[in-house]
């Protein structure tokens, strides 16, 4: 199978992947014209991966390859390795837009509005199909697609989503003696109702900044297809375009 890297990642790391893919004798490391799958290292090959709409699945691998990773990069290769081009297990993600005042941007895992100001409060109003559901406040707010619940959402406290099943809520460190959470259908509105400065991160990069008024809307922008990793070790059954799958891909 042939294999290229969606983009290139820290010297040291670029190096232990192309030691890797070289070690393992079903597997090619060509151009990403020429691939059957491309990988993805880190969230920045991510981002990039979804700015240029890849025409085939996308592999995540962990930024390091560790005993402590729970699936390493080795391990995922050798089970790609496994699969012909055609037999590879995908699942589809969507891909969020948010527009954030007169900036519009995209995001896989989540899209955060936090107080600019460390340990600062702000108040802000979650809206779906004009109804407002709820005020809160807190330190900040993130918006978690199903992929995106295994990450910052949850650390946040957030559910863990299955594919297809909408958008996490999640109010970041909220000044409330109990906190809801919510799931809901995109699009949703959400808005900052008190004076006080704040950044919108779209996949943990700061894309926009306000304060009071400041409206962030989120919709689907589209998909990507990436490889299902929990079903890679699986053979003698074809998952391609599955969706069913867990959260973690």
């Amino acid at each position: 199978m042939n294999v290229a890297v969606a983009q290139t990642p820290a010297d040291a790391v670029a190096t232990q992947l192309r030691e890797t893919v070289a070690a393992i004798d079903e597997l090619s490391l060509v151009d990403p014209a020429a691939a059957d799958v491309l990988l993805a290292v880190d969230d920045a090959a991510l981002r990039a991966a979804v700015d240029s709409e890849p025409d085939r699945p996308l592999l995540l691998l962990p930024a390091s390859d560790s005993d402590d990773t729970p699936t390493d990069r080795s391990t995922l290769l050798a089970h790609l390795a496994a699969h012909a081009a055609t037999t590879v297990p995908t699942i589809t993600r969507r891909v969020l837009s948010v527009q954030a005042g007169d900036t519009a941007t995209r995001a896989v895992r989540d899209c955060a509005i936090v107080t600019t100001d460390p340990a600062r409060i702000s108040e802000y109003r979650a809206v779906t199909e004009e109804t407002t559901l709820t005020t809160f406040r807190a330190d900040g707010v993130v918006v978690a697609t199903p992929l995106g619940t295994a990450t910052y959402s949850r650390a946040a406290g957030g559910p863990r989503l299955a594919p297809d099943t909408g958008l996490a809520v999640v109010p970041i460190a909220p000044f409330a003696m109990t906190a809801d959470q919510w799931v809901v259908s995109p699009p949703l509105t959400l808005r900052v109702e008190r004076d006080d400065a704040v950044s919108v991160l779209a996949d943990g990069r700061a894309v926009a900044s306000g304060g009071a008024d400041l409206t962030v809307s989120v919709s689907v922008a589209g998909s990507i297809t990436v490889v299902d990793r929990r079903r890679l070790g699986e053979r003698g059954r074809n998952w391609k375009n599955s969706n069913e799958s867990s959260p973690q891909d």
